[in-house]
């Protein structure tokens, strides 16, 4: 009796390690030879942000350095990186998580344009955020990044340094 039902179950699994049994399995099928790969096509542009950064609205206000700010289609750039890199991983979709939250007014070294963009890229000493970002992350990414962020912004509006 044991053995019957032993048998059918072996079987089985012999059929699923020899031929994919999930319908995902079968879509996917064998990799092409490396001559029928096709050549890898670059990835596609992002849209550009502006290269002259703003001056200071106001006196004693922090100089606006982000390029990216104001533009919609970067803004949504800058999410969909958040996104590929796992920002998201630690920051949850802004509001923190393991990390701190980035959509409040509290910032350890600072909350405007030009601390935050060191900060990503790994700029600041002490700091406990990852600098691998900024050896990937290219400089118009971060700013996309941050644009992004000041888009979920919820914290107090005169607490604003940006």
């Amino acid at each position: 009796m044991i053995r019957s039902v032993w048998l059918p179950a072996a079987l089985i699994l012999v059929m699923m390690l020899v031929r994919p049994w999930a319908p995902a399995a079968q879509e996917q099928g064998q990799p092409k030879k490396v001559e029928e790969q096709a050549p890898a096509a670059p990835p596609p542009p992002g849209v550009a942000c502006n290269n002259t950064p703003a001056a200071a609205s106001e006196p004693g206000k922090p100089k606006k350095l982000n390029p990216c700010m104001g533009i919609p289609e970067a803004i949504a750039e800058g999410r969909t990186i958040w996104m590929q890199t796992g920002c998201n991983g630690c920051h949850g979709m802004g509001g923190g998580g393991m990390g701190p939250s980035v959509m409040d007014d509290l910032w350890k070294f600072g909350g405007d344009d030009g601390t935050l963009f060191k900060l990503i890229k790994g700029q600041i000493p002490n700091q406990t955020m990852p600098a691998v970002f900024g050896a990937v992350l290219t400089e118009e990414q971060v700013w996309k990044i941050i644009a992004w962020m000041r888009s979920i912004y919820k914290g107090d509006p005169s607490q604003i340094v940006w």
